[in-house]
């Protein structure tokens, strides 16, 4: 376990298999990360289909959408209700596994709901509005599959959200989906193209982007 603070175990029901397709994070990892999620983000009513666990205050999840950085994230409460929960992971430093589940909680705390095995890349290839227009234009795309620094990420995908109303996307994907750049980031990239970051996205972008374009012409 994370040492940070004594975790609390009692709330969350018993580990179940998420769906998703899983590159960057263990399947513990998975199920503790969107249970705190739901805890964050969903209302009493929602909650109680999932978990007899009660929300958390909404004031926790507004403090961590005005953080800026990952540093700032680490501070706040939120976090460390996530941090607390998640298994060791002895083989990543410390230090950028802390900055990774930060830029993981500083994101997740935009999405208002979500749909399970529901992918970033498919989300934001989708037509908009009947435009023949995908919601996120491929200029825009190929600048998020091209970030630099983890501040950066944090940046593009919180406006990535927005163009997709903040809804309708896997947590469990998205969270994946961060860790592995993080993966990437320190130069640990997989050995297979196709279990790369930006195969994955490039994939979904623009298969969701062939099944209207293809029914245009």
């Amino acid at each position: 376990m994370s040492q940070m603070e004594t975790p609390e175990v009692a709330d969350a029901p018993p580990l179940k298999k998420t769906p998703e397709r899983l590159l960057a994070l263990s399947p513990e990892e998975a199920f503790q990360v969107r249970h705190w999620w739901q805890r964050l983000a969903l209302s009493p009513e929602a909650l109680a289909t999932h978990t007899k666990a009660p929300p958390w205050p909404k004031a926790m999840r507004a403090r961590l959408k005005r953080c800026e950085s990952a540093e700032t994230a680490m501070l706040s409460e939120g976090f460390r209700h996530l941090w607390q929960r998640l298994p060791d992971a002895p083989a990543v430093p410390r230090d950028a596994r802390l900055q990774q589940w930060a830029c993981i909680a500083l994101v997740l705390a935009e999405l208002r709901d979500e749909t399970p095995s529901a992918t970033l890349g498919s989300r934001l290839g989708q037509e908009k509005n009947g435009t023949g227009k995908p919601r996120m234009s491929e200029l825009r795309f190929q600048q998020l599959m091209d970030c630099h620094s983890p501040d950066e990420l944090v940046q593009r995908l919180r406006r990535a959200l927005a163009l997709i109303d903040k809804r309708d996307i896997s947590v469990v994907h998205l969270a994946d989906n961060i860790a592995l750049w993080w993966r990437e980031y320190r130069g640990q990239p997989a050995a297979q193209p196709s279990k790369r970051l930006g195969f994955v996205w490039a994939n979904d972008y623009f298969d969701a982007l062939a099944k209207y374009q293809r029914e245009s012409d």
